[in-house]
């Protein structure tokens, strides 16, 4: 560990760094400024709270589509807050030794205080460690050569040399705040910080793709091929951020599920689960729904395991238990298919009456109070639904839905009631099961018609024979306590929110496409090797971090090219330079320009800018739409009309009027202006571009003279993602370090799963053990979308697989004899005539 002179010097130059970002950053300073003084303040009083603001805000705190930057990001503000804070503090002092002993006539020398030793990794994760780094290193300096002169274009593009330092940006950032986890992940704080922030942004993350859905498809609207990306700007090129992010972060939820101690967590992590089930499952990605049940396997055998050698787990039970669910999942599947989401609420509403009835203990209440109060429920049942049916007009009666709210408010009053008399006992709930039966059915066919019938009986069935089995053996079927009960909530949200999606058309052709797509990736990965320069140093340093997007744009096999812009300035006009697109398949794939807009509705505006086009075929497309990031509606094209090509600068100026349908915030649809070329085989040069309000000229756009290069704008082109992502995490690290790099990141990363999976197995500590599961499903769930998708081009997401990493691996040090000082009690005083102390 470095010396405290050392660290307040390096914290001096953070600080530096960080003044001058703010300086340069393009919009919201003040705002940053002041929510970075009260970081600083938070750190100052709680160290160890950048253990939950950290991996918080790293999801969510992404404003590049507002200000154009994605070298330098507001999440780069927050953790050079972080580290010059970290550094400059001195280090937590420890408990202070014992008084020594003086000399003779000597008062007790004062305790001497000693500073907290640091957690350490395993030899072998330690080692893979130094590997990576020194092959990340190597990498990035490789990538960054020949170090060109500084333009605007030199951070505002990935094919910059300079986009090297934008990806090995995660690492260093890992290796700035290593030093601060050490110190502060001891003392249970990563259950007390790391743990909860993970999954306040596994909540922020999933908020806003379900926030982004109802916006644009709809929230249940999955017959749209419409794939969020909310937050994650990255994926303005397409890849697998959001993927990434989910994988790795919902594993977290367990943390909570398996804590026997806490109901407010258990109801948090349930609702949870909920928003992150919906999240991955809405992006329609077959990487994440890989990645869930590789987690959900991972986490789910080693508690089985676990509970097993702790003789808490009857294998028999487990085994049946779960065959249950899986028909019982097939049964729901069948009912959502004839009769819809209301018909698969009133099932699983049943299944769960009849899973919680047969967890009851032996009954008490008299069986004739019993049987006659089933049987006035079951007919005040069918006499509101028979009632509210008369004279309504088919499929407009409620009757269905009264009959099942009220044998479903019987039910939750009794459950409560029969619970009290002690013992489980759920017998006098039970008198609601054959009244939720009898309007379950009726649901289904009063949304599904007689098709929906034999699906909905199949499920009254399954409800049934649970009963029945309770009933004959006379005992319960499982026990009823937090476990059992947290599991059955699993179960009822997972499938609750699965079985709608797994039933929409566009997952069907999601899937039904899987073969031909993994034959198109595999000839991307071997393509993306055959770029690669031959000769032994580059392929076993690699081609050098983040320079994929410029050897595609140069050593394409295909012939392709991939749309490119560029900055650049003449005769004193600043200009934006736009480059067509050439794919073999043709699928348009045009790059966009966008920048956000508050534009008034129905106000008129007029639109100016200076064009210069060398080829007649070059088309130009400028537009108003609604939209988040990639995909528009609502748009407002302008009428503009190019003259011939001559090679000159031409002033245009058109109209241009924007009225959506208004919408009520928060579900209010942001509003971007667009710019894209299309067609020829040329440039196209754009400069002083505006759009000013017809009535009062105010302004709307921000650099629209791009002046100041690409702040607040902020480019998108996802239709072919090759030309910017390596689809693979292994063929990304060879490309980019090498075999060597690959070969240091598989000891890392096999050197963690091994230590993971030895202590998620031992079960010596329950709790160790359930966290060792759980990150251990956590980096399962990011290599599983890996084996799709890049995810260390993303800083962010470097950066959080690196903190889980390390986070899941450090360890107190070995306990030893305290280093003392050499003199003994009572031996006299060193020769200087000053005490001497360790620390």
């Amino acid at each position: 560990m470095m010396g405290l002179a050392a660290r307040r010097a390096l914290a001096l130059a953070l600080l530096a760094a960080l003044l001058w970002s703010l300086s340069v950053y393009p919009a919201y300073v003040p705002a940053l400024a002041a929510g970075l003084a009260a970081y600083a303040a938070l750190l100052c009083w709680r160290p160890a709270s950048w253990l939950l603001v950290v991996p918080a805000l790293l999801p969510v705190f992404d404003l590049a589509p507002y200000t154009g930057w994605y070298f330098l990001e507001e999440l780069d503000l927050l953790l050079l807050t972080t580290v010059v804070v970290g550094y400059w503090r001195a280090p937590a002092g420890a408990p202070a030794r014992p008084a020594l002993a003086g000399a003779p006539g000597q008062p007790a020398r004062a305790p001497v205080s000693a500073p907290a030793l640091p957690l350490r990794l395993p030899g072998a994760v330690r080692l893979g460690v130094l590997l990576v780094g020194a092959s990340v290193a190597v990498a990035a300096w490789t990538g960054v050569q020949p170090l060109p002169p500084l333009d605007a274009n030199s951070f505002a593009n990935y094919l910059s040399p300079y986009n090297s330092l934008r990806v090995a940006k995660g690492f260093a950032w890992l290796l700035l705040l290593y030093p601060l986890l050490r110190r502060d992940a001891g003392r249970d704080n990563l259950a007390r910080y790391f743990v909860p922030g993970m999954l306040l942004g596994l909540a922020g993350a999933s908020l806003a793709v379900a926030w982004e859905r109802a916006v644009f498809p709809g929230l249940l609207n999955f017959s749209s091929d419409y794939r969020p990306t909310a937050p994650f700007s990255a994926m303005h090129t397409g890849g697998a951020a959001l993927d990434a992010y989910l994988a790795m972060a919902l594993p977290f939820v367990a943390c909570w599920l398996l804590d026997r101690h806490a109901r407010r967590r258990l109801a948090a992590a349930l609702l949870l689960l909920g928003l992150g089930v919906y999240a991955g499952l809405a992006t329609f990605s077959r990487d994440v729904y890989l990645a869930y049940a590789c987690s959900a396997a991972i986490i789910g055998l080693l508690a089985l395991q676990r509970w097993r050698r702790q003789g808490e787990l009857d294998a028999r039970q487990t085994g049946w238990t779960l065959a249950l669910v899986a028909l019982a999942a097939l049964l729901l599947q069948a009912v959502f298919g004839s009769s819809g989401y209301r018909g698969l609420g009133a099932a699983l509403g049943l299944l769960g009456a009849a899973a919680l009835l047969a967890a009851g203990g032996r009954g008490r209440w008299p069986r004739a109070w019993l049987a006659a109060g089933a049987l006035a429920l079951l007919l005040l049942d069918l006499a509101c639904y028979l009632y509210l049916r008369r004279d309504a007009p088919p499929g407009t009666d409620k009757g269905a839905y009264l009959a099942y709210a009220l044998s479903a408010g019987v039910f939750a009053l009794a459950l409560p009631l029969s619970l009290r008399r002690g013992g489980g006992d759920l017998s006098l709930a039970a008198l609601a099961l054959p009244g939720l039966a009898l309007s379950t059915v009726l649901v289904a066919e009063h949304w599904g018609g007689a098709a929906a019938r034999p699906a909905a009986l199949a499920v009254v069935a399954l409800a049934a024979a649970l009963a029945a089995l309770r009933w004959r053996r006379g005992a319960a079927l499982w026990t009823l306590n937090r476990r059992s009960i947290a599991a059955g909530l699993c179960c009822a949200i997972a499938m609750a929110i699965a079985i709608p999606l797994a039933g929409s058309y566009y997952l069907g052709s999601r899937f039904s496409t899987a073969s031909g797509d993994l034959a198109v990736r595999l000839g991307h990965w071997d393509e993306a090797l055959q770029m690669m320069e031959p000769d032994p140093l580059t392929q076993a340093l690699g081609m050098g971090l983040g320079r994929y997007p410029a050897t595609y744009l140069w050593n394409t096999k295909h012939g392709e090219r991939p749309p490119t812009f560029r900055f650049a300035e003449e005769a004193g006009r600043a200009f934006l330079q736009l480059s067509v697109s050439r794919y073999q398949g043709g699928h348009g794939e045009e790059l966009r320009m966008l920048q956000h807009v508050a534009l008034r509705h129905g106000q008129p505006y007029l639109l100016s800018l200076d064009v210069r086009r060398r080829d007649n075929a070059t088309g130009m497309t400028l537009a108003v739409c609604q939209r988040w990031l990639l995909y528009p509606v609502n748009c407002a094209v302008a009428p503009l009309r190019l003259r011939p090509a001559d090679g000159k600068w031409q002033h245009y100026q058109v109209g241009l009027n924007f009225d959506p349908p208004e919408r009520r915030w928060p579900l209010r649809a942001p509003t971007q202006f667009e710019l894209s070329i299309d067609g020829g085989n040329a440039v196209l040069d754009v400069a002083n571009l505006s759009l000013a309000a017809a009535d009062d000229g105010a302004e709307a756009l921000a650099n629209g003279a791009f002046a100041h290069g690409n702040d607040r704008w902020f480019f998108s082109s996802d239709h072919n993602h090759f030309p910017w992502h390596v689809k693979n995490f292994v063929v990304n690290q060879v490309f980019e370090t090498g075999w060597c790099g690959l070969a240091a990141m598989a000891l890392l990363l096999l050197a963690v799963a091994a230590d993971l999976l030895r202590r998620g197995l031992a079960g010596d500590d329950k709790a160790d053990a359930a966290s060792a599961g759980v990150y251990l499903a956590a980096l399962a769930g990011a290599m599983a979308v890996g084996l799709f998708d890049s995810i260390v081009d993303v800083p962010r997401l470097t950066l959080l697989l690196g903190l889980i990493l390390l986070a899941a691996t450090l360890r107190p040090p070995r306990q030893g004899t305290p280093r003392l000082s050499r003199r003994r009690s009572g031996s006299t005083a060193a020769p200087s005539g000053r005490t001497r102390s360790d620390g």
